[in-house]
């Protein structure tokens, strides 16, 4: 029977190969150790990893560390969060641009933060107040 495929946010266990993600304390992106020990609690995982055969680091956060045949998915999970970064970036700046060009007052003032159904209902008591 297959082994079940970990996932990226599966603690590492004792033993363990893994590369870095990320530059950590000197160590380059890139560079392949084995989990000496794991701390941590809950979602706040930090491990001891062995670089080199004579280096230890300690205190390495999980989020700099992945499985040596994880990376491609590595890569491509931040990749996909780059690339949904810049879509939420371009939505925000085309919803800003489309307000602006609204006439709704565009400059981020108090109209900005109102639903638009509470502004037309006190319009509406507005003027049949005032007749």
């Amino acid at each position: 029977m297959p082994k079940k495929e970990l996932q990226l946010e599966t603690p590492f266990k004792r033993g363990e190969q893994v590369v870095t993600t990320r530059d950590v304390l000197h160590i380059p992106a890139g560079t392949a150790g084995k989990v000496q020990m794991h701390n941590g609690l809950g979602m706040w995982n930090r491990y001891w990893v062995m670089f080199d055969g004579d280096r230890q680091v300690g205190q390495v956060d999980h989020n700099d560390l992945v499985r040596p045949y994880q990376l491609e998915s590595w890569l491509q999970r931040e990749q996909d969060k780059a690339d949904a970064a810049a879509r939420s970036e371009e939505e925000a700046a085309a919803a800003a641009e489309a307000s602006a060009d609204s006439g709704s007052g565009g400059g981020g003032g108090i109209a900005d933060q109102i639903p638009a159904d509470l502004l037309e209902r006190s319009r509406a008591a507005k003027q049949r107040l005032l007749g």
